[in-house]
């Protein structure tokens, strides 16, 4: 595969598998304390990412959950947010500001703070209780945060009386990474493919739903906004045929996230339509992954991180064929705003 590093990759995913019994321990103290809620507190792609999660867990879970952008939940407060909720933040570089603020405020609000972070004793490090720190940088570090994320929910569902096939979820877990690798090859060509296609548009529409919503609104603003600077719309499958779909033409290329959980029928509506109109059209689907899972439900959990896995190639491709580098930026963390 073009420029990708497989014993790299397996290691980083590896050593965020290995952070479980760390979070089991954590989750279990937790639990033995009493909580009321859990929140998730993010910014741009860690925002993004927690929206599968919360979904996972609003059509599954009585526990309730909050999944907040930082810098508004410090502006604005949250009435459900007390000293009795959990907060869960994940960081790569440990000194994003308005990550740090926000860790810092719950935990003198006497929140429990859980932090994933892959640069160890940084900044956001001095606000968490409970530390989860593994090496990873940008083209595979979704994969360690949704680990961290998937193993906590998970023992905190199973705490809940919720998940009673968790050790064998995790433990089929456990084996995922070479189907990981497997998966990127598999899309390796399309992507290249698509990558030469689409150098030079200008334009994309990424469409998604259920668990896949928080992939397609993160591969819209984090990767081709802020990483190659195309003009892109992320947009909800349900909430396509309300407005946006107006601006459809025969070259307007749609970029479609297709999952395995109870919207998928809200991505072939958006599919059956658009075929009528637009000839650009590129599907990925996560259903055509072969995965170490004997439970369909499983699928369904991993599909975001399925997801980033297999369109981290067109990322790849992408920064290739624009000659355009993926760290590049013009104005963020380039000057104070």
């Amino acid at each position: 595969m073009f420029n990708f590093n497989v014993p790299r990759y397996e290691k980083v995913v590896g050593d965020a598998i290995a952070l479980r019994p760390q979070i089991e321990k954590a989750v279990d103290e937790i639990c033995a304390q009493g909580y009321t809620n859990i929140f998730f507190i993010g910014c741009g792609g860690t925002y993004a990412h927690s929206l599968p999660m919360k979904y996972w867990l609003d059509t599954t879970s009585d526990i309730d959950t909050y999944s907040v952008i930082a810098a508004e939940f410090m502006a604005a407060g949250h009435k459900k947010f007390t000293k009795d909720s959990v907060c869960v933040f994940s960081t790569r570089s440990g000194n994003t500001k308005e990550i740090v603020a926000a860790a810092k405020y719950c935990k003198e609000a006497g929140a429990r703070t859980m932090v994933y972070v892959s640069n160890d004793n940084t900044p956001v490090c001095e606000y968490a209780d409970y530390k989860f720190a593994s090496f990873a940088e940008d083209d595979c570090l979704c994969e360690a945060i949704y680990t961290y994320m998937i193993i906590l929910l998970s023992r905190f569902k199973k705490n809940a009386g919720e998940f009673d096939d968790y050790d064998e979820f995790l433990g089929q877990y456990e084996a995922v990474v070479p189907y990981l690798v497997k998966a990127k090859e598999q899309y390796e060509d399309r992507c290249a493919a698509m990558a030469a296609q689409h150098k030079d548009t200008d334009y994309h529409m990424v469409i998604g739903a259920g668990m896949l919503w928080g992939e397609a609104y993160d591969y819209a603003m984090c990767i081709l906004e802020e990483m190659q600077w195309i003009k892109t719309k992320s947009i909800h499958a349900a909430e396509y045929f309300h407005g946006t779909l107006e601006l459809v033409e025969e070259d307007t290329s749609l970029i479609l996230f297709y999952g395995e959980d109870e919207t998928r029928p809200l991505m072939d509506r958006v599919l059956n339509f658009s075929q009528k109109v637009t000839k650009v059209i590129n599907v990925f689907d996560t259903k055509e992954i072969e995965l170490p899972f004997t439970q369909a439900v499983y699928r369904k959990i991993v599909s975001p991180m399925v997801m980033y896995a297999i369109t981290e190639r067109l990322s790849c491709h992408l920064e290739k064929e624009r000659n355009h580098p993926l760290t590049t930026r013009r104005y963020y963390r380039q000057m104070e705003y």
